[in-house]
């Protein structure tokens, strides 16, 4: 098999070279990279570099640029409460919950009880309605944990609440639109066409457990194993319905150009003016929670405002990188040290999930020649 888009910059051959491996291992990936606004890397093995493939988790970094702009216009204050825009918000005692602890992954509303159906996230509103009404797993403020799913009806909740859209039609309108981006959270139905669905994961191999296993020696706690009885829920993010919604924290579709195009747009490296204001970018992108998370039960995991920070497990930037990865190996982050935008997609989950690990050597060599 062979590369089917092969541009790169002469600087950055070398990580060409690293992507080109996917090839002869017959994987359907993408690789887009920015430095400094000028397109180094744009790369695909064995797919189109305009197919598109969902992105799991990645759609949070997606809603992230949405609600950046609506601070940036001053509609929405991270510092104020959850219930000032949304009044029913404060049911249980969430009254003094802030925005910034609710988008930072502490609220402690990672489920509700009995937990979502596919129904009710498949309904905004409806998973929203039960997630106001849910007493907090743990006391606001006092540790975090992963809302890998329910984070999405609460980001779309708030939005509808200060600007009567949903956050996917927020996105789509102030952000995809003007980024001209293929990375969408709710997938127009004419499009479904260009769609690679997902593949299992291949049983890792003995090397593959010996590099990319991870060093742990701890037990799912309660909380996560209550979070995730349900499984992901693949009816309400992989399916067509589920593409057609959009789960603002799961359900994004994208390839890697319109990865890239949205943090590009975002940031507006190499340019004077980017499409968030930068001083709202670096709020966003300071760590808000670092540590233990309450719910997947990995000992280091931080998290800025809604974006997944650096740390010494996923290591993939400097500290001032943000972005966010998803469960099924894609990527997408800006670093402004390098001023590095990259967007990542694969079709075949790699053990053992999340980023794709065979991107840290990629990585590693993009920084070090954008940093140089």
């Amino acid at each position: 098999m062979a590369l089917t888009q092969n541009h790169f910059h002469p600087n950055f051959a070398r990580a060409a070279a690293l992507f080109a491996d996917y090839a002869a291992a017959e994987e359907e990936a993408q690789l887009v990279v920015y430095v400094g606004g000028e397109l180094v890397l744009d790369l695909a093995a064995n797919a189109s570099p305009d197919a598109l493939t969902t992105v799991y988790s990645v759609s949070k970094g997606l809603s992230a640029i949405a609600l950046a702009k609506l601070v940036e216009r001053g509609q929405l204050d991270l510092d104020q409460t959850v219930a000032h825009y949304w009044p029913e918000f404060a049911a249980q005692g969430k009254q003094d919950v802030t925005v910034r602890q609710l988008l930072s992954h502490q609220a402690g509303l990672p489920e509700t009880t009995p937990a979502l159906t596919t129904e009710q996230y498949l309904d905004d509103h409806a998973a929203a309605a039960a997630l106001a009404a849910e007493k907090p797993w743990w006391r606001p403020g006092t540790g975090h944990g992963y809302h890998g799913l329910s984070i999405g009806p609460l980001m779309s909740e708030l939005c509808f609440r200060i600007t009567g859209q949903t956050i996917q039609q927020f996105y789509n309108a102030e952000v995809r639109t003007p980024a001209m981006a293929d990375a969408y959270l709710g997938l127009p139905e004419e499009l479904e066409p260009r769609v690679l669905e997902l593949l299992p994961m291949k049983p890792p191999t003995e090397e593959q457990l010996q590099q990319f296993a991870p060093q742990r020696n701890w037990r799912q706690g309660p909380i996560g194993a209550a979070v995730f009885a349900n499984g992901l829920g693949d009816a309400h993010i992989t399916s067509p319905a589920g593409r057609r919604f959009g789960l603002a924290s799961a359900a994004g579709v994208a390839s890697a150009r319109g990865l890239a195009s949205v943090f590009q747009w975002a940031t507006g490296y190499g340019s004077a003016k980017g499409g968030i204001a930068p001083e709202v970018l670096e709020e966003f992108s300071q760590v808000q929670a670092y540590g233990l998370d309450l719910v997947i039960d990995n000992p280091t995991r931080a998290y800025g405002v809604v974006f997944m920070k650096p740390h010494p497990l996923h290591a993939y930037g400097s500290r001032r990188a943000f972005g966010h990865d998803g469960a099924a190996g894609a990527m997408v982050f800006a670093d402004p040290e390098g001023e590095i935008v990259l967007g990542y997609t694969i079709r075949r989950n790699f053990f053992p999930g999340g980023m794709d690990q065979r991107l840290y050597p990629i990585i590693e060599e993009i920084r070090k020649v954008a940093t140089a």
